[in-house]
């Protein structure tokens, strides 16, 4: 019997008995290879500019390996692309997988293109380790603190005119009134 390949996309830290779990569910039929990659997701368009990619890239493979500690199989790491469709189609270059398995919650873009790979798609896990997926306003807070939104470099640039404007109308005021109390 031919062993199954599996590749585990690890988007964000999920419990270590789902992953477990989820690989056991294929080992029941055959065999089962696994390849892990963990894109470098959390290195945003600031991160990029200021060359802070590097701890991106490191937390990427703490997560890759804590993933890859919870599956008991053959198991191989990587950490791949920023963009986890690019990491997914670099991975997929390497490793013939049968199935895609992703850890974590991916938005609706991303599961799109992962379907028009070709490949059977199934999800373990979603949302945070331990609390609630966030929803509305919080998650596109969080996907501008972390560069992953297009209006990130506005926001950044945006919010640092408006602390000058109000630093210098904050110094007009004070000149203003010392003028005019003297």
């Amino acid at each position: 019997m031919t062993p199954r390949n599996v590749l585990l996309v690890a988007l964000e830290p999920v419990p270590e008995e789902q992953v477990r779990e989820a690989i056991a569910e294929r080992t029941d039929s055959a065999e089962v290879n696994v390849h892990v990659v963990a894109p470098a997701a959390h290195r945003g368009t600031f991160q990029w500019l200021t060359g802070a990619d590097d701890e991106a890239r490191a937390e990427a493979a703490e997560l890759a390996d804590r993933t890859a500690d919870a599956v008991d199989a053959e198991v191989e790491t990587e950490v791949g692309e920023d963009d986890p469709v690019l990491a997914v189609q670099d991975a997929l270059a390497l490793f013939h997988a049968d199935e895609i398995l992703v850890a974590g919650s991916a938005d609706e873009k991303i599961e799109a293109a992962l379907r028009n790979l070709g490949l059977p798609i199934s999800r373990v896990g979603g949302g945070e380790v331990g609390g609630e997926e966030a929803t509305g306003a919080e998650a596109v807070a969080r996907g501008v603190a972390q560069g992953r939104r297009e209006e990130t470099p506005f926001l950044v640039v945006g919010t640092v005119a408006a602390f000058i404007f109000a630093v210098i109308a904050l110094i007009s005021l004070i000149a203003f009134l010392v003028f005019w109390l003297v």
